[in-house]
């Protein structure tokens, strides 16, 4: 039987995090939607070893379907090229925008009503589905990051499209989260052979942050990581 103790009136987020989770119900995928973004062997592992590590602590974890495919990815662009020319700037100082900031507020500017109206009517009807599986789960694992963490320069090294596209090879996972509104958290479980940080993302119901930290504090407490670090650092 699943527990979810629930979060008394008046409590803080914070104090969840002294609390036991109980026993949940963890979904896992390593599904994304972005078209040849290729998961690192590291992301993999991470994941992996993230798994075992929550059905050591009692939980139930299985594999779940995800219901979105690459398909949503042009819809969401243009959900993002919109968003990027809300921020008033003139036309006297779009030179003082970075290239990635000006080549997202262009595509944005050249978009018309219905192509805007219709992409957001397609993913709300997608979310909708997607909830309907993501809520059988107090949580759903998934790696955070495509790679591990890449070198300082790496996405303004190429022109703002190609900057653009190793954004969305980088971090297929946490864009689902952006459109469902749900919580989720990076925890750094794993180290691999360089001593970087490898990341798992949890995500939870929606409005369940308290399960969220909870479960986080005692992942934490198995697999602490306050002290570690690069070599380089």
């Amino acid at each position: 039987m699943y527990t979810q103790p629930p979060r008394p009136a008046g409590e803080t987020f914070a104090s969840q995090a002294g609390r036991e989770p109980g026993r949940l119900r963890i979904g896992r995928s390593l599904q994304h939607a972005v078209e040849g973004a290729e998961v690192h062997p590291d992301c993999v592992a991470a994941y992996e070893d993230a798994s075992a590590l929550l059905a050591s602590l009692g939980h139930d974890v299985e594999d779940v379907e995800l219901p979105f495919g690459p398909d949503i990815v042009p819809m969401f662009e243009i959900i993002w090229y919109s968003m990027a020319t809300l921020a008033p700037v003139g036309p006297a100082q779009e030179d003082q925008l970075l290239p990635l900031t000006r080549y997202l507020r262009s595509r944005g500017q050249a978009l018309s009503a219905p192509e805007l109206l219709f992409s957001q009517a397609y993913l709300q009807a997608i979310m909708r589905s997607a909830m309907k599986i993501l809520n059988g789960y107090d949580a759903v694992l998934s790696p955070t990051l495509a790679s591990p963490p890449v070198p300082v320069g790496y996405f303004d090294e190429v022109a703002p499209a190609e900057n653009f596209e190793r954004q969305k090879r980088f971090t297929p996972y946490t864009a689902l989260y952006n459109l469902s509104g749900q919580p989720a958290v990076n925890v750094p479980l794993y180290w691999n052979a360089d001593g970087l940080p490898i990341g798992v993302m949890l995500a939870g119901r929606m409005g369940d942050e308290s399960t969220l930290i909870s479960l986080s504090a005692q992942l934490e407490a198995a697999r602490p990581w306050k002290d570690r670090h690069p070599p380089i650092w």
